[in-house]
């Protein structure tokens, strides 16, 4: 019983005393690979071909998404133990996140071959020929990569591939498929439009409809289909998208011109009116509503606004033109009216027939 005692004892001592070939582990903060990054290439400066300091830069490296610096770790690294599976990827990822597009490529058909780079790396390789505009060769490698591939992803891959060559033709055939497997998909946005712009007016409505509903709080979006359905006609509705958008006066400017467009001149006018009052010094809003007027035929009611433009800039030289082509429509008008009151009146005598 007592030797157990002591063996217990001796057992906690033995624990409880440091140990110098303990490992601690660094308490990683904000900042701790960029500090360990700066330390290391200060130490390489003075030990460039330390293999240890090399290993290490290329572990911050990984860690650090491989900032501009990593390149001397690479390149150091591949001139002592030369190139390798490990460092080949390692350059990839370095090449795509500074887009350096003709260096991945070079390195893809360098060392593709013997490292079996061509199915891991297809899409890499295509996405840097589109990229650096080498549209014909992309097209020959996309042909042969849909020849074996045809699953969402890939399709979504290619989808994106021919919207950047700007072939709408093959855009929009991929996105077709895509979007029997995903109508949810983002580039339902870029289908809906190819659509709309080859004259497919409802499918590519109705295209869209997941994605402007999925995006209802996004401006851009929805002055764009504010836009799309101006361009067709579709006046009622992109006015109905516009509510939600006229605080910002690009929208209040459409929504101005859908009522022109209807010959709603007083609603017209009253959203533009509402723009003035949020910014008195715009030009474009009093431009707009001397326009407005001068179309309507009020050409008094037009001038004061064009006049006021002058006075905000007095080298506004449109506006002034502005006025003065109004002030000849007047005179003009005047000239018209006088005309037609000098035209003397005919009276005619009743003829006698004489039996």
């Amino acid at each position: 019983m007592r030797g157990s005692v002591f063996i217990v004892i001796l057992f906690l001592i033995g624990c409880s005393s440091p140990s110098k070939d303990r490992i601690i582990v660094p308490k990683l903060h904000a900042g701790f690979y960029s500090d360990a990054l700066n330390r290391i290439n200060k130490e390489l400066d003075s030990s460039p071909e330390d293999e240890r300091l090399i290993d290490q830069k290329l572990f911050y490296c990984q860690q650090l998404e491989w900032p501009t610096t990593c390149i001397s770790a690479l390149d150091a690294y591949k001139e002592i133990h030369g190139m390798t599976n490990q460092l080949v990827e390692q350059y990839i990822a370095y090449y795509k996140r500074h887009e350096r597009y003709q260096l991945l490529l070079e390195l893809i058909a360098r060392w593709g071959e013997e490292y079996d780079l061509g199915e891991k790396y297809m899409e890499t390789y295509i996405d840097g020929l589109t990229r650096l505009g080498r549209n014909e060769a992309a097209k020959i490698e996309l042909k042969e990569y849909l020849k074996v591939n045809q699953s969402q992803t890939t399709i979504s891959f290619a989808s994106k591939q021919y919207l950047r060559m700007k072939d709408t033709t093959l855009a929009a055939y991929n996105l077709g498929k895509l979007y029997k497997l995903d109508r949810g998909s983002d580039l339902m946005w870029d289908y809906g439009k190819i659509l709309i712009s080859l004259g497919y007016y409802e499918l590519g409505f109705s295209v869209l409809d997941n994605y402007v509903i999925k995006h209802r709080d996004d401006f851009e979006t929805q002055f764009v289909y504010a836009k799309l359905l101006e361009r067709t006609n579709r006046n009622k509705k992109a006015r109905n998208v516009l509510k939600l958008l006229v605080s910002e006066d690009t929208a209040a400017y459409l929504m101005a011109d859908l009522f022109k467009k209807d010959l709603m001149w007083d609603s017209a006018g009253y959203v533009l009116n509402r723009v003035i009052t949020s910014d008195s010094l715009a030009r474009k809003p009093f431009w707009k509503l001397g326009r407005l007027y001068e179309d309507r035929g009020w050409f008094l009611s037009a001038i004061p606004y064009f006049e006021y433009l002058t006075e905000l800039n007095p080298q506004d030289t449109l506006a002034k033109q502005r006025i003065d082509l109004i002030q000849r429509k007047i005179a003009y008008l005047q000239r018209l009216k006088f005309e037609e009151n000098k035209i003397p009146t005919i009276e005619l005598q009743p003829k006698k027939i004489e039996n």
